[in-house]
């Protein structure tokens, strides 16, 4: 059941905090019954329910979405030749299990997390502005889910090409830790997702007149080269260089698409109550459109 509170009343620090509680709970909830539901579903329905009995001494394991999901990974990122060992003891195949589960729980649960973000902010919302939870919900999980995807097929297994040379170089074994390969596989599949849903945040900051689109062309340079130490830094921590362009580049256009659609919204949408002719700053007295909320001469709060 909903929160009730009022659209049209101003909310207290306490229901904010309560609202935000609510919306956190929902999210928790549902991320544990998916996370139980992956651990234990298993990948062949028909054959698990031949072999009940495996439920009782772990064996279904070989059998569940995670193993396959796994499988899926070892098949296709891990070139042949090369071989992975538990070499943190004999827990650590148990840790690789857990962590894809929490992975694969994480991509799954992403509709409700962006559902649930928008939700909380609906109270500050005017009706026009209500109309795009559906568009960003939508939009938000198609790109966490494109993102996953390319980081999987693409980033992932670069990242593997890009380093065997290496191995050769040095005339090292091809033997991996299996740990440090599968947890770089996940950071990779989860960071890339969660970075391609910026457009999307940044789409909907633009329409919703939190961010002003000349916030970006003012700022374009600083913006690249942060996302540029991002991408070096968190999602291809082996990389080189040239893994960094890999993913820089989409996640750039993916933004500078975002401003763009955001600004063409916002010219065709003027704030009500404004003239769709020009008018002056009061700063600098340079031309403005309606959409300005800040001059784009010098940079003020030109309203």
């Amino acid at each position: 059941m909903e929160v009730g509170l009022s659209r049209d009343v101003p909310l207290t620090v306490s229901e904010h905090l309560n609202e935000l509680r609510f919306r956190l709970k929902r999210v928790f909830i549902a991320f544990i019954v998916i996370l139980v539901i992956v651990i234990f579903f298993p990948a062949n329905p028909a054959q698990q329910a031949q072999h009940l009995d495996q439920y009782l001494n772990l064996q279904f394991l070989d059998n569940t979405v995670i193993a396959a999901f796994i499988q899926q990974i070892h098949g296709y990122v891990l070139p042949r030749g090369w071989s992975l060992i538990a070499a943190n003891g004999i827990a650590e195949a148990m840790e690789i299990y857990f962590v894809a589960s929490l992975v694969l729980t994480f991509v799954i649960t992403m509709p409700i997390i962006a559902y649930e973000t928008y939700k909380y902010a609906d109270p500050a919302l005017k009706e026009e502005e209500r109309k795009l939870i559906y568009p960003f919900v939508i939009s938000t999980s198609t790109l966490f889910a494109v993102g996953t995807l390319f980081g999987y097929f693409v980033l992932s297994r670069f990242l593997v090409l890009f380093l065997a040379p290496f191995f050769q170089a040095t005339s090292t074994s091809f033997v991996v830790d299996a740990s440090s390969f599968y947890f770089v596989v996940f950071l990779i599949i989860g960071a890339t997702g969660v970075s391609f849903t910026a457009p999307a945040f940044v789409y909907t900051l633009i329409r919703l007149r939190v961010i002003d689109p000349q916030f970006f062309s003012r700022n374009r340079l600083i913006i690249w080269f942060v996302i540029w130490v991002v991408t070096g830094l968190i999602l291809t921590p082996d990389g080189g260089p040239l893994l960094d362009l890999v993913i820089f580049l989409p996640i750039v256009a993916l933004v500078e698409a975002a401003v763009w659609l955001g600004r063409r919204n916002l010219s065709s949408h003027p704030k009500s109550g404004t003239s769709t002719l020009a008018n002056k700053c009061r700063y600098c007295s340079a031309d403005l459109q309606p959409t300005n909320s800040f001059c784009p001469n010098c940079g003020k709060a030109a309203r």
